[in-house]
């Protein structure tokens, strides 16, 4: 099997297989007619008459020099043109992608018929764009939309490959740019990452670290508890709650109770003891009235979302209390592995849910979830700490 076809082989594994096609039909029906390469790797452009690299090894080593000086720890970098791929290969080693952007078949076809990129293309370290391609906007988007690449897109530049490139294409390398600038907002306005609350929630979750790592291990919680018991009840603080209180208190000693902490107070009055209770509020006003009375709360396990507010965590006894890491990418860099990973979702209902499918429980009966107001205009249920018309009034806690 030749370098080429070892090349087209990776892309059509999956990779990118209409740049694969496109490539495995030139080679079957055409042959290069605007370039060439010599026995030193150098290109010749027939149209301008001029060589790729006026001297190969010095602009190859001054490029690879200058991208790495720019770009240290850079997870990802983007570059204009393939050239003859040694500046691929090479640069390849140094990052976790290498997005390769190319307007020229033939380049695509020269270029993997002397470079093997094959493993680097399987593992997407190096990710290949044909620049004509119609859908060429979506595979960018689809591209910065993951959770890897947006996290830096802050640090996105085109780098080109050689002068060559920037001496006949630049036309092309500022329209790609433009369009690489373009589809890089619309993923960061997506994702809202700039807002405040990332920001704070992610300042509070490093906060939380020393106290996470006196509390107890969520790993050491699954080893010891899971698939242990059958049934769960995840308790939250609706409008209906009250009604359910006699029954959820006749069958306490029958289902493992997950209690979220809006709910805690009603079913402290009943004497209802819950097993879990959780809280995820990234501020402390709530919180801190809903955990008032500690004494109540030393046969329950505390289940804290990492960004929960540092007052909170710092106010509660590590020895019942244990930290969750959310299940992103942000969170799981810092291998924290022991404590960690759950989908912790935008509401405490949401996390007393995966907890009880992450500990095994077969069967999960939810109770004072409304989703809606009651008949009286209420969003919590009677005995809530912040009142039954809380969604009403709830500026006045903020």
């Amino acid at each position: 099997m030749t370098i080429l076809e070892k090349n087209i082989q990776a892309l059509l594994s999956g990779v990118n297989e209409p740049l694969g096609n496109k490539l495995l039909n030139f080679i079957q029906n055409k042959t290069c007619s605007r370039f060439n390469i010599d026995e030193n790797l150098n290109i010749y452009d027939k149209t301008h008459n001029v060589f790729m690299y006026e001297n190969l090894e010095e602009e190859l080593n001054f490029f690879y020099q200058s991208i790495l000086e720019k770009t240290p720890r850079y997870p990802f970098v983007c570059i204009y043109g393939i050239g003859n791929a040694l500046l691929i290969k090479n640069l390849a080693k140094h990052y976790k992608h290498l997005f390769v952007f190319e307007s020229e078949i033939e380049l695509f076809i020269l270029a993997l018929s002397t470079i093997d990129l094959s493993e680097e293309l399987k593992v997407y370290k190096v990710v290949l764009f044909d620049c004509v391609a119609k859908d060429l906007e979506i595979q960018i988007a689809m591209i910065f939309d993951q959770q890897s690449i947006l996290e830096y897109l802050s640090l996105y530049e085109m780098f080109i490959s050689s002068h060559y490139y920037l001496k006949y294409y630049e036309t092309s390398i500022l329209s790609l740019n433009e369009l690489c600038i373009k589809t890089a907002s619309v993923a960061i306005r997506n994702a809202d990452i700039t807002c405040f609350l990332p920001l704070l929630t992610h300042g509070q979750f490093l906060q939380n670290i020393p106290s996470m790592l006196k509390s107890i291990p969520f790993q050491r919680i699954l080893n010891e508890r899971k698939n242990k018991f059958e049934n769960a009840i995840v308790v939250s603080a609706g409008p209906s709650l009250a009604k359910q209180l006699p029954l959820l208190k006749a069958y306490q000693d029958k289902a493992v109770i997950f209690c979220a902490d809006g709910a805690l107070s009603m079913l402290e009055k009943e004497g209802i003891v819950p097993d879990y209770v959780l809280n995820i509020d990234f501020k402390d006003c709530h919180a801190m009235k809903f955990f008032q009375n500690k004494e109540n709360l030393k046969q329950s396990i505390i289940a804290l979302e990492c960004a929960t507010h540092p007052n909170v965590a710092h106010s509660l006894k590590a020895e019942n209390c244990m930290i969750v890491l959310r299940n992103k990418a942000l969170y799981q860099r810092f291998n924290f592995n022991d404590f960690g990973y759950i989908d912790t979702g935008t509401h405490v209902s949401h996390f007393s849910y995966t907890l009880a499918l992450a500990l095994g429980f077969k069967n999960i009966i939810m109770i004072g979830q409304d989703l809606a107001f009651d008949e009286e205009g209420n969003s919590h249920s009677k005995g809530f700490d912040f009142g039954e018309k809380f969604e009403e009034e709830h500026k006045k806690y903020k």
